[in-house]
C-alpha cells in the first residue's frame, strides 16, 4: 500500500449481512464493519445462495459499496469443492467490480467457505488478507478434515485472524493455525441502544422469558420449551416469547399443545433489531440454551440491558458472563439443565446495575479501537 491521503480499499466478504429480505440479519456485522467507513474506501460483497437469489431477485438492489452475489454449489454433495465454487461465482458476477476497487485489503467474515475464497481473491489482487471467525465455522467446518485443510491454508496466508473469543482461538491453534495471527476481539454493543432506559415501571406488562434468534434444533429451543413447561406451574403467571424466525415454529407450537402450555408460549416471529432494546430490557430472563456459539451478541445486548441470562457453557460465554453479577452458565443439551437453570434465576435478586457495569467493557468503541489495530498493524505509513 502506498502512502497517501487517500483511505485504503477494503473489500469485506460475508454471508452474515443483513440481507433485502432479512433486514435484521447479523446487525453485529453490519454494525462493525460501518465503523471502519472513517479509515477505508469500504465495499461488502455478499454471497447468497443461488435459490435464495433467484427467488429474491426483484428485491436486490446493486449499489457501488455493497453487491450481492449468486452463489452456485451442488446442496449436500461435494462440500469441500464449496470455496472453489464461491470463487469462480464471485468471479464470474462481480470479477470486474472487483478490478474497479483494486483492494489493498480483503477481510472475510466466516471461515468456510468465504475466507478460503477470499484468500485466493487476496492472492490475484496483491492484497493484504484478513479473516473473522464466529463460531460453528469453527467449532463444525474444522472438524471436517478437507474443509480444515483448506481453512489452514487460508491462515497461512492471512495477515491477521479476528477470533470473536479466546475459546475459538484455542480452537485454531489446536487445528494448526499460527496463534501469532490471531486477534480476540469480543464484538460490542451499542449502549445508548441496550440500556434499562426501556424498561417502563408504571407500563402493566406480563412476565416473560425471551428467546432470541433463529428457531433451530442447535439453538436449544425445544430444549427451552420443555425447561419453562417444568417450572411454568411454579410461576403461572410466566410466559416465554420467542423472537426470531426459523422452520422450528411449528414444531414449537405443536410443543407448547402437547406440553399443554400454549396460552405461555409466544412465537413473535422476526422482531426488527430496533424493537429489541426494549423487548430485552423488559424480561425476566434472556435466555439462549444454544448447543455452540461464538459470543452471541444478544447476550451482550442483554447485559447492557440489566436483564439476566440464562446461557449454556459452549464457546465464548463463559468468557463474558460472570454467574456472580450476570446469570447462570449451564450444561447444553438437557431441558433438565434449563428448568433448574430458570429456576435459580428467577428465584433470585439480580443488580441490574451491575449487570450493566460489567457489560461496558462490550462496547463498539473498544472493537473499533482493536480491529483498527489488526487492520493496519503493517503498511502503515
Amino acid at each position: 500500500m502506498k502512502c497517501s491521503d487517500n483511505k485504503p480499499s477494503l473489500v469485506i466478504l460475508t454471508n452474515l449481512y443483513p440481507l433485502p429480505w432479512e433486514p435484521n440479519r447479523a446487525t453485529f456485522n453490519r454494525q462493525q464493519f460501518a465503523q471502519l467507513d472513517d479509515d477505508f474506501v469500504k465495499s461488502v460483497l455478499v454471497p447468497i445462495a443461488f435459490p435464495d437469489w433467484f427467488a429474491h431477485r426483484k428485491e436486490i438492489k446493486q449499489t457501488e459499496h455493497l453487491r450481492y452475489v449468486p452463489y452456485f454449489y451442488l446442496p449436500k454433495f461435494g462440500r469441500r469443492l464449496y470455496s472453489a465454487m464461491m470463487f469462480i461465482s464471485i468471479m464470474l458476477h462481480s470479477g470486474l467490480w472487483l478490478m474497479r476497487k483494486k483492494p489493498e485489503k480483503i477481510l472475510a467474515s466466516w471461515a468456510f467457505p468465504e475466507a478460503v475464497a477470499a484468500s485466493w481473491i487476496s492472492k490475484l489482487f496483491s492484497a493484504d488478507f484478513y479473516f473473522k471467525v464466529h463460531g460453528s465455522d469453527i467449532n463444525l467446518h474444522g472438524k471436517i478434515p478437507a474443509r480444515a485443510k483448506q481453512i489452514i491454508a487460508a491462515s497461512k496466508r492471512a495477515v491477521g485472524i479476528l477470533s470473536v473469543s479466546q475459546a475459538l482461538a484455542d480452537e485454531m491453534i489446536t487445528m494448526g493455525i499460527d496463534k501469532e495471527k490471531i486477534r480476540v476481539i469480543y464484538n460490542g454493543v451499542d449502549h445508548d441502544i441496550f440500556n434499562s432506559k426501556h424498561f417502563i415501571t408504571n407500563k402493566k406488562i406480563d412476565d416473560y422469558i425471551l428467546y432470541v434468534g433463529n428457531l433451530k434444533k442447535e439453538k436449544g429451543v425445544i430444549e427451552l420449551i420443555k425447561g419453562f413447561a417444568a417450572i411454568s406451574e411454579k410461576y403461572p403467571a410466566l410466559k416465554l416469547l420467542y423472537a426470531g424466525p426459523g422452520n422450528l415454529r411449528s414444531e414449537l407450537a405443536n410443543q407448547a399443545k402437547n406440553l399443554a402450555i400454549s396460552n405461555k408460549v409466544v412465537l413473535l416471529g422476526s422482531v426488527d433489531h430496533n424493537q429489541l432494546p426494549e423487548l430485552i430490557s423488559q424480561a425476566r430472563v434472556l435466555a439462549l440454551p444454544s448447543y455452540n456459539e461464538g459470543v452471541p451478541n444478544v447476550v451482550l445486548e442483554a447485559m447492557a440491558c440489566g436483564t439476566p441470562v440464562l446461557a449454556t457453557d459452549v464457546g465464548g460465554i463463559p468468557e463474558v458472563v460472570n454467574e456472580k453479577i450476570c446469570g447462570k452458565i449451564i450444561v447444553a443439551r438437557s431441558d433438565t439443565a434449563v428448568a433448574e437453570g430458570l429456576d435459580y434465576i428467577l428465584s433470585s435478586v439480580w443488580d441490574n446495575k451491575k449487570i450493566q457495569q460489567h457489560s461496558q467493557q462490550f462496547s463498539w468503541q473498544n472493537n473499533k479501537h482493536q480491529l483498527l489495530k489488526m487492520l493496519m498493524r503493517v503498511n502503515q505509513c
